[in-house]
């Protein structure tokens, strides 16, 4: 493929020595929302919700958090700040404690899963959404909190959209109780304000320029065909033709995509000529543990040219420093969730011009920059404006078991800043009342006929309900766990959920992959999944597919798995995937017998009540 043709369009700190602590705040000065810093807690403390939109460089995100501690708004209780995203909430933290010359963990912190790096003392706390969201299972009032700032909310994560109307009702709830008031602030770069404005009771909106430096858009005079080669090819134009001073960004689609260009460029970097830097490669994505994710964050060595590649994780929220170049595949990897077939689609999908603005906007932090996209202009004028909300694209089953831990009976009539259909609504209350995880629908299918009236039932968590409700994972893989001691194989179904907790814990050298692992599990596992995932059973076919059971599509064992090239005759699956066809992913072989046992169980309690648990 010819190479395309342009045309313009960490270490934990700790407290800080003296020296670095004066230059902190020499540059906290600098910044350009510190000249409206008594005009902004003005403004902020007349009312109780406010939006605030900070352009790219503003410090919105690092300083307001520090001007609200400073003016005394952390003594009540203390100043959430919610992020997408774990690297971005640990590194936040971290920059922050440094500012404040305050080692992290004390009076700054982060919560995030599997990690609390905070204490008693701790006034700022960052965390990610997800967090947030555990916490108002336990305190729906969030009574620890006197301030919530819910940071990025253009990025519209499932859990920053529930957060939107739990902290909304529990701001309300306050003020009745006599507690004291909650302050909610709004932050992000870039929405749609006056939509977010009215669905908070017209809360003002406040701005902050930002300190972008410009930076030289770039698209190729032809369509590529192929975006990741076109992306490497790109990048070694950079390293010749440009200066040497100056960081890559490369942003692509998924794990798979970022660790095959992270392998070919340093494969061709070891062929560079002469006296052109070495380059060091560094991949960034949400699976990767967060120490490696934060080895981006490192300064580049000397003699070398930083080249991060990313998916969209390095949008927003993280700043990486020394980044001059960004090219941008104009891509991204989105999960479709379809109600009525229980099918998501996962595939790579144009991303909306909001992201592409916050992408370019990257190489514009530290000076001026280029922005190379892999895209025509008359391509771009056909991406959509901005990005679909995640939650009118997932599946909503841990969602409404999360509203009914909140004691929110009527899921179809929550306040959701932007709701999503109600078929999706419905196929996820099916799918709890088919695991006996709700209570208060006799007949779902004669609701599903009259949503007026599914609308007015007060619908609630099973004991066995609430019981899953204490566990962070889909509602399946928390109803295997409880009933694994039935079956007495608690140690095996803790490891299976574990492993298909994250996107993977293989590495398959070629030529080297054993494919006989999984007829080793023992037979009490098996059935125990067959108990959790009968909905999600699958039957073999004489022409060599399967069928599932439920939603009655024809699909296919995916390629990764070590049973792609056997033909058991039942199985059931963790979740279905269509790229090139229907894939079944995590699948195990189960008896026939077994889901017709646990069908009837459900059926009979379908018929009778629910079963004690």
């Amino acid at each position: 493929m010819a190479a395309p043709t342009w045309k313009q369009s960490n270490m934990r700190p700790t407290m800080l020595a003296q020296k670095d602590r004066e230059t902190l705040q020499a540059f906290r000065r600098k910044l350009p929302i510190f000249s409206v810093k008594n005009h902004l807690l003005a403004e902020v403390s007349k009312v109780q919700t406010a939006i605030i939109i900070g352009e790219t460089g503003s410090g919105k995100t690092t300083q307001i958090p520090q001007y609200f501690h400073e003016r005394g708004m952390s003594r009540p209780g203390q100043i959430a700040v919610t992020q997408p995203r774990r690297v971005a909430a640990i590194s936040l933290a971290q920059r922050v404690a440094s500012e404040m010359g305050v080692e992290l963990g004390q009076q700054v912190g982060y919560c995030v899963r599997f990690e609390d790096m905070s204490s008693k003392d701790t006034k700022i706390r960052f965390m990610t959404d997800g967090m947030l969201l555990r916490e108002t299972l336990l305190d729906p009032l969030l009574k620890r909190y006197a301030v919530v700032i819910l940071d990025e909310a253009h990025e519209r994560t499932v859990q920053t959209d529930i957060l939107f109307g739990v902290v909304k009702v529990a701001q309300k709830k306050r003020v009745t109780a006599g507690l004291h008031p909650l302050k909610i602030i709004i932050m992000s770069a870039t929405m749609d304000v006056d939509h977010f404005s009215a669905y908070f009771n017209s809360a003002p909106v406040l701005y902050v320029e930002g300190r972008q430096y410009p930076v030289q858009i770039y698209h190729p005079a032809q369509a590529q065909s192929d975006y990741l080669h076109a992306s490497i090819v790109t990048l070694f134009q950079i390293h010749r033709n440009q200066d040497a001073v100056g960081d890559v960004l490369i942003f692509l689609t998924g794990q798979d995509e970022i660790e095959a260009a992270v392998r070919l460029i340093r494969d061709a970097s070891r062929n560079l000529e002469q006296g052109l830097p070495a380059l060091s490669v560094l991949p960034l994505y949400a699976a990767l543990p967060s120490h490696i994710q934060l080895r981006v964050f490192d300064p580049t060595p000397p003699g070398h040219r930083k080249v991060v590649v990313s998916t969209n994780i390095a949008e927003t929220s993280v700043t990486i420093s020394g980044i001059k170049y960004v090219i941008d595949c104009g891509r991204v990897k989105a999960k479709v969730h379809n109600p009525h077939s229980g099918l998501d689609l996962l595939r790579v999908v144009q991303a909306s011009k909001e992201q592409c603005v916050q992408r370019s906007g990257r190489a514009g932090r530290e000076g001026p920059g280029c922005c190379y996209r892999l895209f025509t202009e008359r391509e771009f004028e056909r991406f959509r404006a901005t990005t679909m909300p995640e939650i009118q694209r997932c599946n909503l089953a841990s969602v409404v078991l999360q509203l009914l831990g909140l004691n929110i009976t009527r899921v179809l009539t929550f306040d959701f800043i932007d709701p999503p259909a109600e078929d999706a609504i419905v196929s996820a209350l099916e799918e709890l009342h088919q695991l006996a995880a709700v209570e208060g629908i006799n007949d779902l299918q004669v609701l599903k006929a009259k949503k007026h009236i599914l609308r007015e039932t007060d619908i609630k968590l099973t004991p066995l309900g609430r019981k899953m409700l204490a566990y962070p994972l889909e509602p399946r893989l928390s109803k295997a766990l409880l009933i694994a001691n039935d079956y007495t194989c608690l140690e095996e179904i803790l490891t299976i959920v574990s492993m298909l907790s994250v996107d993977s814990v293989f590495v398959n050298p070629a030529n080297k992959s054993s494919n006989d692992w999984m007829f080793k599990r023992e037979l009490r596992a098996r059935k125990c999944l067959a108990a959790a995932f009968f909905m999600n059973a699958a039957e073999l076919q004489k022409e060599g597919e399967y069928l599932t059971v439920s939603s009655r599509e024809r699909v296919c064992i995916h390629p990764s798995s070590a049973l792609s090239r056997s033909k058991p005759a039942v199985l059931v699956y963790s979740e279905l995937v269509k790229t090139t066809k229907c894939y079944m992913r995590d699948v195990s072989v189960v008896d026939a017998a077994w889901l017709m046992e646990v069908a009837n169980a459900y059926f009979k309690t379908k018929r009778l009540g629910y079963m004690e648990t």
